[in-house]
């Protein structure tokens, strides 16, 4: 699993648009862990991956775990969800992890990846891919 900030505010020299809020993407890559799936025997490892664009705290915020977006609970609750039994499928993964994310009151957005080993001998994965906006109102 990796993880990649890509803060466009410090990098960027140009100012943000009035009215608009800084942001910062987050990226969680290949978190896996297996899963018992509905009507599928064993426990297939399942892939999933997050683009979360988040709320940036502003330039010169304070070196606080608290001012910026910390992953680990997310990874957290992958893990917790990922332990559930009989799983109805990728789709129920990718609903439920876009769930969690925005949950979090930083993150404005989400793209979730899961995938999962096909069971189709020509083809090596399969999955699903969904994105998530958070309303105007959170």
């Amino acid at each position: 699993m990796s993880f990649l900030v890509n803060d466009s505010v410090s990098r960027h020299t140009g100012a943000v648009p009035p009215g608009a809020a800084a942001t910062y993407t987050i990226l969680l890559r290949d978190f896996t862990a297996t899963v018992s799936l509905a009507g599928r025997p064993g426990r297939p490892t399942v892939r999933i991956s997050l683009e979360l664009k988040v709320s940036h705290p502003g330039p010169g915020f304070p070196d606080d775990i608290t001012a910026v977006m910390s992953y680990e609970d997310i990874v957290e609750a992958l893990r917790r969800l990922c332990a559930q039994d009989a799983v109805p499928g990728p789709d129920y993964l990718a609903d439920r992890t876009a769930d969690l994310c925005l949950a979090h009151p930083k993150v404005r957005r989400v793209r979730v990846d899961v995938e999962l080993p096909s069971l189709l001998p020509d083809t090596a994965g399969a999955g699903v891919t969904i994105t998530r906006t958070r309303n105007a109102e959170g």
